[in-house]
């Protein structure tokens, strides 16, 4: 209910021009009769004087509409002006329902202008001035607030797009070198690989062109769609490729962004199983460790050059490049993304996210937490 009201502009302006002048019309009934000893019917009059103030201030609410988008010492004299002239008249207002209820004889010495003292005019610019007061703060606020939320979602509708950008790049360079595999199988005549290799490829595209890439999936689910990638180069290596897989029981249920693990086996596949004659190993590793899911990659290849064991600059490519930037709009700084050269030979890729259980709700886009 409370956010029904905040959220609707006409709603909330009435009921706190409501609330507040009947705030108003208490305060001036309990100031009236305990210090100037007006009888126990003074709340009729002070019920008048609030509705006067509404009425006043509802004029003073479309002049300050009018004046909103001038400069701001323009608003703050036109304002000024207006919310002194409301004052005035308000002032008038109440002396003249006094009169009317009471009659002269209480202040038969007084003329009507006399009612214009300093007392009841300054009283009257202390209500009509925080009545002005509030209205400019609450509208300045919700300005504000509505510049936010719309910078907000023009962020994320970038970040949105620039995801999508990022994984719709997986499947055209992973396109290319599935299709250069069977290129290469073609011509030399091996027609059964092939075509079962086109099969396979079928059914991962058809898998992938199906699921969203704003939405996450849980772990389990990502290694279903690996295993339709890895039956494709099982076609092309045979008995040259082999996978091992060390998965933690607790982190089927990690949600990870689709493909994820995709681009890191198709590195592993190119640099550790093609450059060998004999093939080699890759593992798959995942485990929740103090809050975050960390997912580790190895393979039997030769590793990158160097001395140190930490990989400082690592290999650069479309599927390792767009990794480091998806894992960076979903998650800025709560992500770690390291290379190892394994001894006697090998890599070793480490990323560690927050873990999300799937059993909790899915939100797309990026985590802006």
């Amino acid at each position: 209910m409370f956010r029904a009201i905040t959220n609707n502009r006409t709603v909330l302006f009435w009921t706190l021009q409501i609330a507040g002048w009947l705030a108003y019309a208490v305060l001036n009934y309990l100031i009236g009769i305990e210090i100037n000893e007006l009888p126990g019917d003074y709340f009729i009059p002070s019920l008048l004087y609030s509705a006067g103030g509404i009425t006043i201030t509802l004029g003073l609410r479309q002049l300050f509409r009018r004046i909103w988008e001038l400069r701001p010492l323009h608003i703050l004299i036109v304002g000024g002006l207006g919310a002194l002239l409301a004052s005035a008249v308000f002032t008038g207002f109440r002396s003249w329902v006094h009169i009317w209820f009471y009659g002269v004889h209480h202040w038969a010495n007084l003329s009507f202008i006399d009612y214009f003292n300093v007392w009841d005019l300054t009283f009257s610019l202390y209500a009509i001035g925080t009545w002005s007061g509030m209205y400019f703060g609450i509208r300045y606020y919700r300005t504000v607030q509505e510049q936010k939320e719309g910078l907000l979602r023009a962020t994320s509708m970038a970040h949105e797009a620039q995801l999508k950008m990022l994984r719709y790049q997986l499947n055209p360079h992973f396109l290319f070198n599935t299709l250069n595999a069977i290129s290469t199988l073609v011509l030399e005549q091996n027609h059964t690989a092939a075509n079962e290799m086109l099969t396979r490829l079928s059914a991962f595209l058809r898998h992938s062109l199906h699921s969203d890439p704003m939405l996450k999936v849980n772990l389990r689910q990502e290694l279903e769609a690996l295993q339709l990638y890895l039956r494709i180069e099982q076609v092309r290596f045979e008995d040259q490729l082999h996978v091992k897989l060390d998965i933690e029981p607790q982190a089927y249920t990690a949600m990870v962004p689709g493909l994820l693990l995709q681009p890191l086996i198709e590195n592993a596949i190119k640099h550790a199983i093609a450059a060998n004659e004999e093939g080699g190993a890759i593992g798959i590793a995942a485990r929740v460790e103090d809050g975050k899911l960390c997912l580790r990659v190895t393979d039997t290849g030769p590793g990158p050059r160097g001395r140190n064991s930490l990989v400082v600059h690592p290999p650069s490519g479309v599927g390792l490049s767009n990794t480091r930037e998806r894992l960076s709009v979903l998650y800025g700084p709560r992500h770690e993304l390291k290379m190892e050269k394994l001894e006697p030979s090998g890599l070793s890729v480490t990323i560690c996210i927050p873990f999300e259980n799937s059993d909790q709700e899915q939100h797309p886009g990026p985590d802006r937490r």
